[in-house]
C-alpha cells in the first residue's frame, strides 16, 4: 500500500513538471493562446514601429475608437513615438495601455485614437456623412474641397488630367508661408492652411493634395524626407501600375509666381528626385517610370537643343504663347541660345527664363513679352 502511494506521488509530480515545461515553451504557448484569445493572430502581431503606424493609419480611417495589437520583440514604450512614424493626415494615436500578455513573449496593447477635421471632410465627401455643427473648420474645409473638385474636375478626365488640375489649383492659389517657423499645431502644416487660408508650408501642400486625391479616388501617399537638407514633405501618386513623385511645393517657388504655374517636379522618378531630395526608400513604393512625367506626356522632353528650339519656336509663334516649359537633357543655356525667338519675328520684345536642374534632367521655363 505504501509503495502504491509513493508511485502515485511520483507520477503526479512528473505530470506537473511536464505541464510546467509545456507552458513555458514559446511555440506551445502560442498554440494554446490562439484558442484562448481570438485577437491573437499572426497578422495582429507587430515587431516594428513603422508597421504598427501603418496599422494605426488604417484603423483611424475605419472609424473605431481603439484597437488591440500584440507586440513581440518590441518594447511598449516605443509607441510613445508612433505619431512621428505616421502621416497623421486623418488623425493620430492618443493613448495606449497594456491590457495583458501571453507567456513571456507577447504584450497585449490597446491603442486609442483621435481624428482631425480631414477625416470628417473625407467621410462627408465619400459617404455623405454629416459634419457636426460644432466643427466649423471642418465644414469650411469641406466646402472648399467640394467646390474645388466641382470646378476643376470634369467628366471624362483621366487620372493624369485630374492630378494636373488639382496640382495647378494648389500651386496657383496657395502661397508658401512667409512665416514658416510657427507652432507645430499651426494651420500652415495642414490641408486647412493650404486650401482655406491659402497659406502653408510643404506639409500643408502635400496634405491638401492627399486629401483631395482620396476624395476623387486617385491612389497616393504622403512622403516625409528632406530637400536640400531641410525637412520636407511631398506626394507619391499612382497612375496605371506605376508610382510617380509629385512635389507641388517645389513647383511653387519663391517669390510667388502668381498664375504662372510650373511643373518641374510633376511626376518624376526616384532617380531624378534623389538629386536634391532624400527619403527612406524602404518605406515607400519605388518610382522608376517617366511615362506620366509632365514633359514626357506633353511631348516636351528633348535630348538636344535643336529639336527643342524648333518646337518651341513653332508653338510660340503659331499659337502666340508667351510661356513655354520643357526638359532639355544636359543643356546649359546662355543669352545667345535664347535669341531664336526673335528670328524673323517682332512678336516679342524680351525673353526671360528659369531653369530647374536635377542631374541630366534640366527644365527650362521660357517667358516672352
Amino acid at each position: 500500500m505504501k509503495k502504491a502511494i509513493s508511485f502515485a506521488i511520483v507520477v503526479a509530480a512528473l505530470i506537473y513538471l511536464v505541464r510546467l515545461a509545456y507552458f513555458r515553451v514559446p511555440v506551445v504557448s502560442e498554440a494554446v493562446a490562439t484558442y484562448t484569445d481570438k485577437e491573437f493572430t499572426k497578422d495582429n502581431t507587430y515587431s516594428d514601429l513603422q508597421s504598427l503606424a501603418q496599422r494605426l493609419d488604417e484603423e483611424i480611417l475605419d472609424g473605431g475608437e481603439s484597437f488591440i495589437v500584440y507586440l513581440k520583440d518590441m518594447d511598449i514604450s516605443e509607441i510613445d513615438n508612433i505619431n512621428h512614424a505616421l502621416n497623421g493626415i486623418y488623425g493620430s494615436g492618443s493613448t495606449y495601455q497594456k491590457v495583458g500578455e501571453i507567456g513571456d513573449t507577447y504584450q497585449k496593447v490597446e491603442i486609442h485614437m483621435k481624428r482631425n477635421i480631414n477625416y470628417y471632410v473625407l467621410k462627408a465627401y465619400k459617404n455623405n456623412e454629416t459634419i457636426s455643427t460644432d466643427m466649423p473648420e471642418a465644414k469650411l474645409l469641406y466646402g472648399i474641397v467640394k467646390g474645388l473638385v466641382n470646378t476643376v474636375i470634369t467628366p471624362g478626365m483621366s487620372d493624369f488630367d485630374k492630378e494636373l488640375a488639382v496640382h495647378d489649383y494648389i500651386v496657383k492659389h496657395c502661397h508658401y508661408s512667409s512665416n514658416p517657423n510657427q507652432d507645430s499645431e499651426s494651420n500652415i502644416y495642414r490641408a486647412y492652411g493650404a486650401l482655406v487660408d491659402e497659406d502653408a508650408v510643404c506639409n500643408g501642400y502635400a496634405e491638401a493634395i492627399k486629401l483631395i486625391f482620396d476624395c476623387i479616388g486617385i491612389e497616393s501617399k504622403m512622403v516625409v524626407g528632406t530637400a536640400d537638407g531641410v525637412d520636407h514633405a511631398w506626394n507619391l501618386v499612382k497612375l496605371g501600375e506605376n508610382w510617380y513623385h509629385l512635389d507641388a511645393t517645389w513647383d511653387d517657388p519663391l517669390p510667388d509666381q502668381g498664375d504662372k504655374i510650373m511643373h518641374p517636379y510633376f511626376n518624376v522618378s526616384d532617380e531624378i528626385l534623389s538629386d536634391n531630395h532624400t527619403w527612406n526608400k524602404a518605406d515607400y513604393p519605388k518610382a522608376t517610370d517617366m511615362q506620366y512625367n509632365y514633359y514626357m506626356y506633353n511631348n516636351r522632353y528633348f535630348t538636344n537643343f535643336d529639336d527643342y528650339k524648333e518646337q518651341a519656336y513653332t508653338e510660340m509663334m503659331k499659337h502666340g504663347y508667351d510661356r513655354y516649359e520643357a526638359v532639355i537633357e544636359n543643356f546649359e543655356e546662355n543669352d545667345e541660345d535664347m535669341k531664336f525667338l526673335f528670328d524673323g519675328s517682332q512678336r516679342y520684345s524680351s525673353i526671360n527664363w528659369q531653369t530647374f536642374e536635377s542631374g541630366q534632367y534640366r527644365v527650362l521655363v521660357l517667358e516672352a513679352e
